[in-house]
């Protein structure tokens, strides 16, 4: 009986303990619940606050950009202040009042100047587009009214005619820069306003006065069919003007509140950033209050705990094997991260592993676009190589035909000079004129041909210049075209020195775990500064070619007139010698005719003597211009070398597989919250086991 007794007694003892052990158990479960639930709150809060500071630059930087007149800005803006609003709302409840205030009347001016900017949108995107009509058009105006300009000066028409429509070019210019003081909206804008209205009104008056006439204005009615043709094609280009004056005239009024909202939004920045910053710490104060308070209720429980100990190992090796796993994710970025930054970028991060998925894609995006923006460099490069081989080929005939116009030159002063001396024996001997005159015909005959073989070097000559003179042009273009290309380069450089800029900031975001990609970043800012100083060493080449074929041309011009000069003087060559034939026929009735004839012909020869010595100096003046634009080649091609050389030291494509395109953008900021997310949420488990 005793022993059934304390059977029973010891039975409830266990029952009584078990169910001691479970309660305890049950409130240690219900403290790890409400920790963890905490623990997801407090991480929520962060990613809102994040999302608040990262939404306020939003607005600041959509704000800056609509004065480009993008509707998508405009969108986005609005979409920006609606996300702002629902994030203050659920920030609400956490318990930060003070700091949330802060941040409403801070938030509170930049929204209302933000919403002022979304109503202006539709008028600002309008006005923009018109302003880019204008501009795509007042080229083919100006040039219609320049047209009606020439037409009007070979006519018999008042000078007001012609004032009136040269008038219309410089009021094209006038509306366009008043458009654009609208759309500026500055302190100008109100008198920008009353001269566009004005000069829209003068220029469809001027339009209306040239097709039917204005006796107050003084301009007659047209009748030139072309010239009608081009007011019509030019008033048809204007129209886009012409329509929007009135549009335009009230939007004015709120593109000057738009421009200030756009001020106030940025002066404001700052300190709605600095009160946005300031709730991440708040939040952290309030999660180490909330773990006092546990550490409180766990006091309450720690004798029981001991209990818990197996399953609290089972879950610390489980963490364990998630550590181990996410420390051999960020192990193979790391080595994927070493052989970018020696330049290797055919190499791509395994995307399985589920911690560091976002991360290895967002690498492997980078990677694809560094490629691409290098293929784009090198794509130019390779044009250029080619185009300034042309130039080379250009430069080498230039100094062919120099040598051969030298040669001509030199025959022609040749011939000259026994033009002089046989036109000087003609002379000391007219007293045998008589018995010599057979003699002398032969010589002017021998003369004439001179002339026509001189005449015709002449011409080659011009032929040659004038064959030049395009070399030198189509030079000039094949410069420009190098010099577009360098400018390409260097906008490529400033592209993907943004990609370094933000590879830094997001590596300094994410901490210990960024360090490899401040490395890349730096690697990739020295190629960026090679690159940069490569480029102004061949812009500064290139401008030294423009001017030395500027020279050129000028040099060929001179060329040309002297060509010219020439020519007459073959001519009146030509004229003096048939007049020595002539006086050969009479030569004993007119030997002091032809003593005249002698001397005149003398004196040509001597000045076409001196116009193929001026001729031989400027060929000598293209030929060394020649050879400065071989110089300026070889230097600009070495340039392009070194260049190329600092490119190949990127690896872009596999050996078997070619480099594709990166079609799709990359949103840096959300996959960087992502990394962030992964690793403190890695951190927080292996704090709470």
């Amino acid at each position: 009986m005793t022993k059934l007794i304390k059977n029973g007694t010891t039975s409830m003892w266990v029952g009584i303990m078990t169910i001691a052990i479970v309660a305890c158990l049950g409130g240690i479960a219900y403290t790890f619940y409400m920790m963890q639930q905490e623990a997801g709150e407090d991480g929520e809060s962060r990613m809102a606050a994040d999302e608040l500071r990262i939404l306020s630059q939003t607005v600041s930087l959509k704000a800056r950009e609509t004065d480009l007149g993008q509707p998508s800005t405009f969108s986005q803006l609005q979409s920006s202040l609606l996300e702002f609003r629902d994030l203050m709302g659920e920030l609400q409840a956490i318990g930060l009042d003070r700091e949330l205030s802060d941040i409403q009347a801070q938030w509170l001016p930049v929204e209302q100047a933000a919403e002022t900017l979304v109503d202006a949108g539709p008028r600002i995107v309008f006005i923009h587009g018109v302003s880019q009509e204008l501009e795509k058009n007042i080229k083919p105006i100006q040039s219609e009214f320049a047209e009606v300009v020439d037409i009007l000066r070979d006519e018999t028409v008042t000078a007001d005619t012609i004032v009136a429509a040269q008038t219309t070019l410089w009021l094209t210019e006038r509306i366009a820069r008043n458009i654009e003081k609208i759309l500026a909206g500055g302190a100008e804008s109100q008198l920008a306003v009353d001269e566009f209205r004005s000069d829209a009104a003068n220029f469809s008056r001027i339009v209306d006065a040239l097709k039917n006439g204005n006796r107050v204005m003084g301009v007659q009615r047209l009748t030139d069919p072309d010239a009608i043709e081009s007011i019509n094609v030019a008033s048809n280009l204007f129209s886009v003007v012409s329509t929007s004056i009135e549009q335009i005239e009230s939007a004015s009024a709120e593109l000057r509140k738009a421009a200030a909202a756009r001020t106030s939004i940025i002066e404001s920045n700052a300190a709605l950033v600095g009160t946005v910053a300031a709730l991440a710490p708040a939040i952290d104060r309030l999660t180490t209050t909330r773990m006092g308070d546990r550490g409180t209720l766990m006091a309450l429980f720690a004798a029981p705990g001991v209990l818990a100990v197996g399953l609290l190992v089972a879950m610390f090796r489980g963490q364990r094997k998630r550590v181990l796993y996410t420390e051999e994710g960020v192990a193979e970025i790391n080595r994927v991260l070493v052989k970018i930054a020696e330049g290797d970028l055919t190499v791509s991060v395994p995307e399985d592993n589920t911690v560091t998925r976002e991360i290895a894609k967002e690498i492997n995006t980078s990677t694809k676009r560094q490629r691409e923006l290098i293929m784009n460099i090198r794509t130019p490069f390779r044009v250029s190589v080619d185009e300034i081989g042309k130039i080379g080929k250009t430069a080498t005939d230039q100094v062919d035909k120099g040598r051969e116009l030298t040669r001509s030159v030199v025959d022609s002063t040749t011939a000259a000079t026994e033009m002089v001396r046989t036109s000087e024996e003609i002379k000391t001997s007219t007293a045998e004129a008589a018995r010599t005159s057979e003699r002398n015909s032969a010589r002017v005959a021998k003369g004439y041909e001179l002339t026509k073989d001189m005449s015709k070097a002449s011409a080659d000559v011009r032929e040659s210049v004038q064959e030049t003179s395009k070399s030198a042009k189509r030079q000039g273009e094949l410069i420009q075209s190098v010099t577009t290309a360098a400018e390409y380069i260097q906008a490529l450089n400033t592209k993907i020195s943004v990609v370094a800029i933000n590879t830094r900031i997001e590596a300094e975001k994410a901490g210990e775990h960024g360090r490899p990609f401040l490395g890349i970043a730096e690697a990739i800012g020295d190629l960026l500064r090679e690159a940069e100083e490569e480029g102004r060493k061949i812009i500064t080449e290139v401008r030294m070619l423009q001017n030395m074929s500027a020279d050129n041309l000028s040099s060929m011009e001179n060329t040309v007139g002297t060509v010219v000069t020439i020519l007459e003087y073959i001519d009146r060559l030509d004229s003096s010698l048939e007049d020595i034939n002539e006086g050969s026929t009479a030569i004993t009735a007119i030997v002091t005719s032809v003593d005249d004839a002698a001397g005149q012909s003398a004196d040509s020869a001597r000045h076409m003597n001196s116009s193929m010595s001026e001729i031989r100096e400027r060929n000598l003046e293209i030929s060394e211009f020649s050879e400065n634009t071989q110089g300026g080649v070889g230097a600009l091609q070495k340039s392009m070398r070194d260049v190329a050389e600092n490119l190949s030291q990127f690896k872009i494509e596999t050996d078997d597989v070619p480099e594709k395109s990166v079609r799709n953008a990359v949103a840096h900021k959300v996959y960087a919250e992502d990394e962030m997310s992964a690793l403190e949420t890695a951190d927080e488990e292996r704090l709470s086991v």
